[in-house]
């Protein structure tokens, strides 16, 4: 059984390697990175150069995994001085194309090239450095403190990063509140005025409406939207707002609906109205979704799985 764990794991990794190598320009380069540090290849063991074929169509254009002379990995971008938009003159390309050994030149350049990446990662997502940032988390909580959400625009933003492949619109509601921390009690309330008859007192306050569109009930991938929204509310939206206390409705409103529906069997246990059954699908794919009802941070009113109508 020993034996056999070392050979399992090597074709296990083989086989990620091969399905890495064969969707190499679906991948965005920093996923690329995370997916490969996470998959146990050490940022030291992995290398960048440019592409000097031209035919730029994606940001990473080949993935190669090396095992000798050392164990590495090797991302070929359209970025760096040998790529389309480099800052390398072409004359110096056709000189070198024109020389006896062309590839001393691209030797010579793969070495800046990795450095010039390596530095626009660094540059562009300073939070994947620990050396930049010890505690990235701490430092965006700050920084969204200082922001604040109390505005459509912080709020428009916020749906943006964290729905990017839907569209977002957010407005302003008024919010029903009710408390009891007025109600008239006999013997403890003083009659001037700040006490109210009855059990809870109701007043209005200004709330958000974050709409979520989709324009068909599922993604890419075949997942419901709802289930996709739902899980990236509660995973990550959720977690930043909790500190506000923010009224706030979260919607996913889908523009193109697909269902079915089946001639009824008599014969059947369930019979529907007028020879046919009712439409059936998923419970969330109605015209409007409530994905969360109430104040961030407190207890949420909201059932899952309840629908309300696009006019809503």
């Amino acid at each position: 059984m020993a034996g056999g764990r070392p050979r399992r794991d090597s074709a296990a990794r083989a086989a990620l390697e091969q399905k890495i190598s064969r969707s190499a320009r679906r991948f965005d380069l920093r996923t690329l990175v995370k997916l490969l540090e996470q998959a146990g290849y050490p940022r030291e063991s992995i290398l960048f150069q440019g592409n000097n074929e031209g035919g730029a169509a994606s940001i990473v254009h080949e993935i190669e995994f090396r095992i000798k002379p050392l164990q590495t990995v090797l991302i070929t971008v359209n970025l760096g001085l040998l790529g389309d938009n480099g800052l390398l003159p072409s004359y110096f390309v056709s000189a070198v194309e024109k020389s006896n050994d062309p590839d001393r030149f691209y030797d010579f350049i793969r070495f800046f090239d990795h450095r010039l990446i390596s530095n626009y990662l660094a540059a562009v997502f300073p939070e994947d450095d620990p050396a930049v940032y010890p505690d990235y988390q701490a430092v965006q909580r700050s920084l969204l403190r200082m922001g604040g959400f109390g505005s459509v625009a912080t709020l428009q933003w916020l749906g943006q990063t964290y729905f990017p492949d839907l569209r977002s619109y957010v407005t302003r509601q008024a919010f029903s509140n009710a408390t009891e921390s007025h109600s008239f009690r006999t013997g403890a309330s003083a009659l001037d005025g700040t006490s109210v008859i009855g059990r809870a007192y109701e007043s209005d306050a200004q709330g958000f409406v974050l709409e979520l569109i989709a324009e068909d009930e599922t993604d890419d991938r075949g997942r419901s939207w709802a289930a996709v929204a739902r899980k990236r509310l509660d995973e990550r939206l959720m977690p930043v707002l909790s500190p506000f206390r923010i009224p706030l409705m979260i919607r996913l409103r889908v523009l193109r609906h697909e269902s079915w529906a089946r001639l009824d069997r008599p014969s059947t246990e369930e019979s529907g109205f007028l020879g046919y059954d009712r439409l059936r699908g998923d419970a969330e794919a109605g015209h409007s979704v409530v994905l969360f009802r109430g104040i961030t941070g407190a207890q949420p009113d909201f059932v899952r799985g309840s629908k309300v109508d696009v006019s809503v």
